[in-house]
């Protein structure tokens, strides 16, 4: 079974919604719900209830709590490959822009007399 999350971030300045995702539920997932549900389903007293909807509880938080810092991280991430994207193109016109300036100087020496003295001796 897969599922998606849906993502609403600011990127570049505008604000954008996504979906991350597909996940897949992993056995180890599988293996604590089965057990949770157990758990829920034969508990008979009330106090061991609670102990059992407090441990699902903080659980479920710290789980939250993890997938909130894997999507900033996800976003940062994001944003500093876009920012060397951006980068790199920058730098890729500069380089253009010293190679032609390179070939103008290239041609102008070639035009150039050859001699050492421009007054011709």
């Amino acid at each position: 079974m897969t599922f998606g999350l849906p993502v609403e971030m600011v990127y570049n300045g505008r604000i954008v919604r996504g979906m991350m995702g597909p996940f897949e539920h992993s056995p180890e997932r599988q293996f604590a719900m089965t057990v949770n549900k157990r758990a829920i389903a034969e508990c008979s007293d009330i106090n061991a209830l609670k102990q059992v909807s407090q441990n699902l509880l903080e659980g479920w938080s710290s789980m939250n709590t993890a997938l909130q810092s894997m999507m900033l991280e996800n976003m940062q991430l994001r944003q500093a490959i876009d920012k060397r994207n951006i980068d790199l193109q920058a730098a890729e016109e500069m380089m253009n822009e010293a190679a032609s300036t390179i070939e103008q100087y290239e041609k102008r020496l070639k035009k150039a007399k050859p001699s050492l003295w421009p007054f011709g001796w």
